[in-house]
């Protein structure tokens, strides 16, 4: 485009010296308003789009050096090469006469409106979702690492007590040591951030730039900006995606060990103990572009007045005090009585019994499948054993307990992480890989909650509230469902592959169904449908089948369509 905006192009040429009022677009130059009036009276010229000379100087770089001319031929840019993906002059066809040319038109038509237009504006969002991602999941890491520091520092201290002056060298250096693991932890990570919120500030830009287009620029620019901006948005996409995939986002943890001699044989110690900086996969999911549309096309949009139950069977639990439920893939039914029989109760898939696993002393309150032979079920309120315990459903034994700060009520997994509410602190996560914990929702859960996980929410259960709460995996609350006159002390909780979640109302004898922005409710269970002070509540994603099942005696099996 002209570099000079403030004279009429035309009159300049008849060395007439006159103010430009507008821009024109297609022929690149800026004209006054008598210049403007004969442009519009001229055959070649009259559809020609013009904007104010004040909004086109305010317009990025971006737009205004935009070639609409070959950079060969000097001349406009008239066809279309689909095989190049270039636009080409007359002169350049020659050099295509193998391509599949066709009029440039044909694809600038509408640009500002076509679904590739669309398609970048949804990718730029995305990338900006991204990196928002990828900031808090970087400062939850600083957060974590310093509540691991104030952790090592209490333990330090406790040992140090316990000990003489002797040790006041050895205390400082081990100080020093967590001083320059932290150091060195936050530079990794203030890197990181400083990177993403380099490309965040682009990406704005071609956003903003984008916009602006839409606004302002002709059907040719705005194909041409679309062009550059596709290429900037897949170099950015590239980028977080390397990041990824050079574990740039590995969470750093700081491990503490204490050396034996410590408690042992003071005097001959030369360590304190050792700081490292412990690694772990990261939760990080990008979304993509292709990933967005195959959910689209796998999962299309559907509200809870869609959905319909059909009942497939009755089981006979022969519970007492029926706390949780879940199906194998086999089609396995596994349900849990609390505090009567303490017992986690296996049938087939048939509805026949299987099996039975004594769990006493400990009750045991909330069951999640690991895998096909491993299961995780949580304490309860048994003061003796706050945790929860891994069991090998073949061998039908406690392979691992795994402790926990509180009492450990509902639990769900989702890839390979567990979710466990823990009384009167908030959701826990455990990795089903090397068992670490991490505090990842604080909040004051009464006991009895219960949990589940759906994409990027965490949905809990709090029946003294009366409220079903919706959070983001950084605590961010989303939305409270609270409504006692339909769903009175919620209790077990299961989410569809819509988003939409179903809870047990244990008061009224229902299932509650909540629409995904926590808006809207139905009620698809009640007294009538045999429920009588339902506790647990089971969805299958793979085959739309919904377990329920009462406080005594009988679960139901429904298929969701």
């Amino acid at each position: 485009m002209a570099t000079s905006s403030t004279l009429c192009g035309p009159c300049s040429e008849r060395h007439i010296t006159k103010p430009s009022v507008h821009w024109c677009s297609e022929c690149e130059v800026s004209i006054c308003d008598d210049c403007q009036e004969l442009h519009n009276v001229l055959k070649a010229t009259r559809s020609h789009e013009f904007i104010p000379i004040a909004k086109y100087e305010s317009l990025s770089s971006f737009i205004t050096d935009i070639q609409q001319s070959c950079n060969y031929h000097n001349e406009k840019y008239q066809q279309y090469c689909v095989a190049h993906a270039l636009p080409i002059c007359f002169k350049c066809s020659k050099e295509h006469q193998k391509c599949n040319v066709i009029p440039l038109d044909e694809v600038t038509n509408n640009a500002k409106t076509s679904g590739h237009f669309q398609d970048l504006e949804t990718r730029l969002i995305d990338l900006l979702h991204n990196i928002d991602i990828i900031k808090k999941d970087r400062k939850a890491n600083l957060v974590s690492i310093a509540e691991r520091k104030e952790i090592h520092l209490e333990e330090i201290q406790h040992i140090r007590n316990q000990i003489n002056e002797q040790l006041d060298k050895l205390e400082k250096d081990i100080k020093q040591d967590i001083e320059k693991n932290i150091c060195q932890c936050k530079q990794s990570i203030q890197s990181i951030l400083l990177t993403v919120k380099e490309k965040e500030n682009l990406i704005i830009e071609y956003q903003t730039t984008l916009q602006l287009t839409k606004q302002h620029a002709s059907d040719l620019q705005t194909f041409l900006v679309m062009r550059d901006i596709k290429v900037k948005v897949l170099e950015n996409e590239q980028y977080l995606q390397s990041l990824v995939e050079t574990n740039k986002f590995e969470t750093v943890d700081l491990v503490f060990k204490v050396y034996p001699e410590v408690n042992s044989i003071l005097n001959s110690m030369k360590l304190f103990g050792s700081i490292e900086i412990k690694k772990k996969s990261s939760i990080i999911c990008l979304i993509r572009a292709d990933d967005r549309q195959a959910q689209l096309q796998v999962t299309p949009a559907r509200t809870i007045n869609d959905l319909k139950l059909i009942l497939k069977k009755k089981i006979t639990t022969d519970g007492e005090h029926i706390t949780s439920c879940c199906m194998s893939v086999k089609g396995e039914y596994f349900f849990t009585d609390y505090y009567s029989k303490k017992l986690l109760s296996v049938t087939a898939s048939d509805g026949t019994f299987k099996f039975n696993i004594l769990l006493d002393p400990s009750y045991r309150f909330d069951i999640t499948l690991i895998d096909e032979k491993t299961i995780a079920i949580t304490s309860g309120d048994y003061d003796k054993h706050k945790g929860i315990d891994i069991i090998n459903t073949e061998s039908r034994k406690k392979i691992k307990f795994i402790s926990l700060p509180g009492c450990a009520w509902g639990i769900t997994r989702d890839q390979d992480a567990l979710f466990v509410c823990v009384e009167t602190r908030g959701i826990y996560t455990v990795s089903t890989v090397n068992y670490t914990t991490s505090h990842v929702i604080r909040y004051n859960l009464s006991s009895g909650s219960y949990v589940s996980v759906f994409n990027d929410k965490i949905y809990f259960t709090d029946w003294c509230e009366n409220s079903v709460v919706c959070c983001d995996r950084y605590g961010s609350h989303v939305w409270t469902y609270r409504n006692k006159s339909v769903l009175g002390v919620p209790n077990g909780i299961a989410v569809d592959n819509y988003g939409n979640v179903f809870v047990a109302g244990r008061t009224p004898s229902n299932v509650v169904i909540i629409s995904n922005d926590g808006k809207l409710h139905r009620q698809v269970l009640t007294k009538e449908d045999g429920l009588c002070v339902p506790y647990a509540i089971f969805f299958n994603k793979q085959t739309r089948k919904l377990l329920v099942a009462n406080e005594e005696k009988i679960a139901f099996l429904y298929s969701v369509t």
